[in-house]
């Protein structure tokens, strides 16, 4: 009996670290900070809320809140961030200019690739990607009136 259990426990931890899958969710939360030393609140979140088998299309809603504004949004896409495109990132880190680092946010700790890059608008974008849904761990983006951090992964749900 205590096999019996100790198997379906594996199962059941084993099944919820498979992702992408229907219900995985994951939630930031930030700051946005002006050169004026104003600041407002963000909150982000996405979540799979279906796969089309016929279409091979997942369904992702976005969620938004900006200090006092939100918004909501539904998109299709082909494809998802997935634990061997992560390993294939992190195998590749350092000779993609990228470097290995090991962060902690309220949802746990996390092995990530930093990866720095600029936009042609001169954006200097900062992202962690580590082995959850939709890779991005923690953000920052860096321009000469703005600063947007979203450095704590609040929360991540795996799908049932």
């Amino acid at each position: 009996m205590k096999y019996a259990v100790g198997l379906l426990l594996f199962l059941c931890v084993t099944q919820s670290l498979a992702y992408p899958g229907v219900g995985d969710k994951v939630q930031w939360t930030g700051i946005i900070r002006l050169l004026d030393g104003s600041s407002t609140p963000v909150h982000i979140s996405k979540e799979v809320s279906a796969f089309n088998t016929q279409t091979q299309m997942w369904t992702i809603k976005l969620e938004t809140t900006l200090g006092e504004k939100k918004s909501s949004k539904v998109i299709e896409v082909a494809e998802l961030y997935t634990p061997d495109k992560f390993q294939s990132l992190l195998s590749e880190c350092t000779s993609k200019g990228g470097s290995r680092e090991k962060i902690t946010a309220p949802a746990g700790t996390y092995d990530t690739c930093k990866i720095t890059e600029t936009t042609p608008e001169g954006l200097i974008v900062e992202k962690w990607w580590g082995d959850i849904p939709f890779g991005v761990v923690s953000k920052s983006t860096k321009d000469f009136t703005t600063k947007v951090d979203l450095k704590d992964l609040d929360s991540l749900l795996a799908g049932l």
